[in-house]
């Protein structure tokens, strides 16, 4: 008997699309989830806004002894490395360890700040494979119910059993192209993020001294329970 059968193929994106079945659709959306926030923290994580050279200038000051220059500015800027200043600057005249504490884990928050939307990026990375490993397995669960219908061993069902199984994989391979290049984005983004935390660390670190120290005119020590608040 003449084998007339032809396995279908995929000649555009929107045919491959539709070959994939529904589940293609949630795969798109983590698409779509993973390209909004990598936008939003690209353009979050720009240096001029996290480390504004204004921090840079007001450390200088701290360092020349000058801080109630830049207090109130600091104190109401909205840059995480200023923020990290700031908590230095509410320990002023404090003991070297609690300026630095104060100073260390204010910056731990900003980093955690930092990489929030990034850990979407990275569930996105792992959602979208499985949901294409859960279509092909659904869609080669279908195939045999229908080579069960016809039954197994015929040139017909055997390549419509093939071919069935290829339209299947069609999920697993919009899934991966998903997963890769969110992997990618998110591995860049958090290696920008520790960056950035080291830059913040190390811009505002001259100041801990400066602001442990004692304060200017103080003729002594500071009295227990008298710390500038």
């Amino acid at each position: 008997m003449p084998n007339d059968y032809q396995a279908p193929t995929v000649a555009t994106i929107g045919e491959f699309f539709t070959a994939g079945g529904l589940l293609m659709w949630p795969i798109l959306g983590c698409s779509v989830v993973v390209a909004g926030l990598a936008l939003e923290r690209y353009l979050s994580l720009r240096r001029a806004r996290v480390l504004p050279p204004v921090v840079r200038d007001a450390v200088e000051q701290v360092v020349a002894g000058r801080s109630e220059v830049i207090e109130a500015g600091i104190a109401e800027a909205t840059a995480p490395a200023a923020r990290v200043l700031a908590a230095g600057l509410r320990r002023r005249g404090f003991p070297l360890a609690d300026v630095e504490k104060a100073m260390e884990d204010r910056l731990a928050e900003e980093t955690a700040n930092l990489r929030g939307s990034v850990r979407g990026i990275h569930l996105m990375a792992t959602v979208a494979p499985l949901l294409g490993l859960l279509g092909t397995v659904m869609g080669i669960a279908d195939s045999f119910a229908a080579v069960e219908q016809t039954g197994l061993g015929k040139a017909e069902s055997n390549e419509a059993l093939a071919a069935g199984i290829k339209v299947a994989l069609y999920t697993t391979i919009f899934g991966l192209f998903v997963a890769i290049p969110a992997t990618l984005v998110g591995a860049h983004l958090t290696a920008r993020v520790r960056r950035l935390a080291a830059a913040i660390a190390a811009t505002t670190a001259p100041a801990i001294e400066a602001l442990a120290a004692r304060p200017q005119g103080a003729g002594a020590p500071i009295a227990e329970g008298t710390h500038a608040a």
